[in-house]
């Protein structure tokens, strides 16, 4: 393609990040180009700026939950991975990860995750110093180089299937957490997994949902998209007031299932204590490396019999999940729409992961979910 396209480069952590050009090339066979209608800030990608997993290098180009309209199609690619017929301005959602789907551990085990010919996963590739360079969300165009790439057609508007990500990630801790009719559900933390968590247990069959977290307008929001009750982690500072508001939203003494995704190691344990006996924890937020807490298996673990379920991205069944997210949002009946709080342009991408890692509002609001558009 004859077209150069900007993107917005993290130099190095917590430090500057730099609008570069690169060329568009043309996509081989399997592979596609994708012009970004919006591409979500997940709070991983903030731990990531400020250096906190290993795996990514700098200078890196981030960026995962990814939608856009198709720019150029190799060879081969005719249809989505739902047989779809597509075409050239079509929008579509892109799963970030790809494995060969042929190896011991894609069909024996059905790990992806640990297959030794997976991809580069698309906003996790680094360092972004050797072609293929734009392989990441946070951009004016993706170069679909990962042959095979999952992705779906959808007449969504932007701000909504960019949740399809995210949403996968929710129902892999719904299921690990073993939700499902006459449930209750505690979700901790209402960042856009946990709300993503929120809606993924209603769908399961939860009879009653608790979100917990902060601030407000996350809050609101939760209720909006079924949370039955929440409690504010800033009007009660103390773990014992919070969870004992926590079990009268219940009606009971724990939840058959909590669902951690606030990425705090001292939520963690504070997740523990609103766990029914024999119930689950399905922990997701702890994504990056954030140090350890004291732990005793006996009173913490074996004497309550509950199960700690650790949730890793959309997990082992990621592609079938990644589908099932696309089908919840299309059927509708909440205010998806609202989640999408701030829509930030390329030049703004450091700005916008600094305040999400600190916790800051951005342009006087509080942040609900953070999206780059390019053409902002």
């Amino acid at each position: 393609m004859s077209t150069a396209a900007r993107a917005a480069i993290v130099v190095d952590a917590a430090g500057a990040v730099e609008i570069r050009s690169y060329a568009v090339p043309e996509p081989g066979p399997g592979e596609f180009v994708l012009k970004l209608e919006l591409c979500g800030v997940c709070g991983t990608d903030a731990h990531i700026y400020r250096g906190r997993l290993a795996s990514v290098t700098f200078p890196a180009l981030l960026g995962h939950e990814i939608v856009g309209t198709l720019a150029a199609l190799g060879d081969g690619v005719t249809a989505d991975h739902g047989g779809r017929p597509v075409a050239v301005g079509d929008r579509v959602g892109v799963f970030p990860a790809l494995s060969c789907g042929r190896c011991y551990q894609c069909q024996v085990r059905h790990r992806p995750a640990n297959c030794p010919d997976r991809r580069p996963s698309y906003g996790f590739k680094s360092p972004v110093t050797a072609p293929p360079h734009l392989t990441g969300g946070f951009a004016e165009y993706l170069h679909a180089a990962n042959a095979g790439t999952v992705f779906y057609r959808t007449d969504l508007p932007p701000e909504v299937a960019v949740l399809q990500e995210p949403m996968s990630v929710a129902l892999h801790g719904i299921e690990r957490g073993s939700v499902g009719v006459g449930s209750t559900v505690v979700v901790q933390g209402v960042g856009a997994i946990g709300l993503m968590a929120v809606v993924a247990a209603r769908a399961a069959g939860a009879h009653r949902v608790v979100a917990v977290g902060a601030p407000a307008a996350r809050l609101e929001l939760a209720a909006a998209l079924g949370a039955d009750a929440t409690v504010s982690i800033h009007d009660l500072t103390g773990v014992a007031e919070r969870r004992s508001a926590v079990f009268d939203a219940l009606g009971a003494p724990g939840a058959d299932c909590v669902i951690g995704a606030s990425g705090s190691p001292e939520a963690f344990m504070e997740a523990i204590g609103l766990v029914a006996d024999g119930g689950v924890l399905a922990e997701l937020g702890n994504f990056t490396d954030r140090g350890t807490v004291p732990f005793n298996p006996f009173s913490d673990l074996l004497k309550r019999d509950i199960t700690i379920a650790g949730v890793y991205g959309a997990g082992p069944d990621m592609l079938r999940r990644y589908h099932q997210a696309l089908l919840i949002l299309e059927r509708g009946g909440w205010p998806y729409d609202r989640v999408v709080s701030h829509r930030v342009p390329l030049e703004r991408v450091g700005e916008a992961l600094a305040a999400l890692g600190g916790g800051s509002p951005l342009d006087g609001r509080e942040i609900v979910k953070l999206a780059i558009d390019p053409a902002a």
